[in-house]
């Protein structure tokens, strides 16, 4: 078992082996009945004392994820109806890897059940999408060019595609040459890409809390330091982000400031301004990550990349929100140097991006109205946002509360300090109905009373019927938590 141990942060050991395994159980990388190495060969492995493992393990014991049994060893936790099998493959636990937790692995799980009502996956129902469009044009395009099925894509990209990009971005208020930008199999790649370029064991990272879970799993699985800066309705707390600055100096920063994912807020244009300048001050990288922006339902607001002037700001654009989930395209744009090894990066990588895909892409995006379609669309999420935020209402709990997005197709959830959203999902997961509980938001110390709902994945009356399960599930987990009421009698 590979653990990243930090002397430098404020995290105790025992703190930095808990957190480590239980992302690992957590995400399921370690399976239930699975044997944690001995206390003993733990400790010699991560050259620490006895007790700073066994202080480890107790932790675990107490949060309930491990059961140490007297003589035998340590175990992941079985839940109480699960029966003892034999795995054929417990033989593979001999071999290392170096996964600190795989919770983007598990929501990719979550989705491919099929639940019927799908209030987690943040993306885009079919209906929402231009899907006969597009399927027209992939039959234009391989009766047009058939010889793309027999070519490799240059590695930074298709050259037809980034000029296609390059005059796409300026509708969005961001003026750059094709040359600079880097076609990517989506967004997350371009994530990947640049953690693997640049991070590296034990440096800094500052992200918002809470965050985008798969930017978590990247960043543990470079064993870099993770840093969270506290958000609220207006974003990224920017004073607080400039004391950590001073503290800590961070080698990046990752944002998602336009229709953050997952809390759905906006961070204002003054405050981007201050962020780039904050940035520039510090020497620090800004990773704007921007899958949805057009996704707004009034006005417009300019990018970090568009206010960089000195190579600060890494922007990454994602097409698989809103044109097709299944062609993973995306881009990231740079500058200098940085622009030069993400380049050399990505052809490392993978050799470079499917070229059909790009081609694709590239004529569709030249020949289809994205000025109508995103008016059409951006209608429809704001009424399953009213939609949603008329359920909350009458829910009628105290001290609930939730943001109101004002793009893009995600929505975070406040409950009461009491209420876990973890067992509330247990509770919906019984009717087919999943979101996102908040813990897996969260790379060090997570808030378990938040929840994300995407208000896009569902056709509409899918959807309507959803909430009215969310709003029944709530109410019967809430009786459950306060079980006396006005009618309940006292003797």
């Amino acid at each position: 078992m590979k653990i990243a141990l930090n002397k430098q942060t404020d995290h105790s050991l025992p703190e930095q082996i808990f957190q480590s395994i239980s992302d690992r159980i957590l995400s399921g990388l370690m399976i239930e009945g699975e044997k944690l190495p001995s206390v003993r060969k733990l400790a010699e492995q991560l050259e620490v004392s006895l007790v700073t493992v066994q202080k480890s393990y107790e932790l675990l014991e107490k949060k309930q994820l491990i059961e140490r049994r007297q003589g035998k060893g340590s175990y992941v936790r079985r839940s109480e109806q699960k029966t003892v099998e034999t795995n054929p493959y417990n033989w593979q636990n001999m071999i290392e890897d170096f996964l600190p937790r795989a919770q983007t692995w598990m929501e990719m799980k979550s989705f491919s059940r099929e639940y019927k009502y799908n209030l987690s996956l943040a993306n885009l129902s079919h209906d929402l999408l231009p899907v006969y469009e597009l399927t027209d044009m992939i039959t234009k395009v391989i009766r047009d060019e058939p010889m793309i099925l027999t070519k490799y894509s240059p590695g930074p990209g298709d050259q037809i595609l980034r000029e296609v990009v390059s005059e796409y971005l300026v509708d969005e208020g961001l003026v750059v040459p094709a040359d600079k930008i880097v076609i990517t199999s989506g967004a997350q790649q371009g994530l990947e890409l640049i953690a693997k370029t640049f991070l590296g064991e034990g440096d800094v990272v500052f992200v918002e809390a809470p965050t985008y879970i798969g930017i978590i799993d990247i960043l543990k699985s470079r064993g870099v330091t993770i840093k969270t800066v506290p958000t609220n309705e207006e974003g990224m707390n920017l004073n607080i982000l400039l004391q950590m600055c001073e503290q800590f100096s961070p080698k990046f920063i990752y944002t998602n400031p336009t229709f953050q994912n997952p809390t759905g807020t906006i961070l204002s244009e003054k405050k981007r301004r201050r962020l780039v300048d904050i940035a520039q001050a510090f020497n620090v990288i800004i990773m704007e990550d921007d899958p949805w922006g057009e996704l707004r339902f009034e006005g417009s607001i300019k990018s970090m990349k568009s206010m960089d002037e000195n190579g600060h700001v890494i922007y990454l654009k994602s097409f698989s929100k809103t044109i097709s989930p299944g062609f993973r395209v995306g881009c990231i744009i740079a500058d200098g140097k940085i622009l030069n090894k993400l380049k050399a990066s990505k052809s490392v990588s993978d050799l470079g991006s499917p070229l059909l895909n790009q081609r694709i892409i590239a004529r569709f995006i030249q020949s289809f109205n994205f000025g109508q379609h995103f008016k059409k669309m951006n209608a429809l999420l704001l009424l399953r946002r009213n939609l949603l935020i008329e359920t909350l209402n009458d829910l009628q709990i105290e001290g609930l509360k939730w943001t109101v997005p004002s793009g893009g197709p995600v929505m975070w959830i406040t409950f009461p300090t009491q209420v876990n959203t973890e067992h509330l999902l247990i509770d919906a997961l019984k009717q087919e109905l999943s979101f996102l509980p908040s813990a897996m938001c969260y790379p060090n110390e997570p808030e378990v009373n938040h929840l994300r709902i995407s208000y896009g994945n569902l056709s509409l009356n899918t959807y309507k019927e959803s909430l009215k399960l969310f709003k029944e599930v709530v109410k019967n987990h809430m009786e459950s938590l306060n079980p006396f009421t006005e009618d309940t009698p006292l003797f």
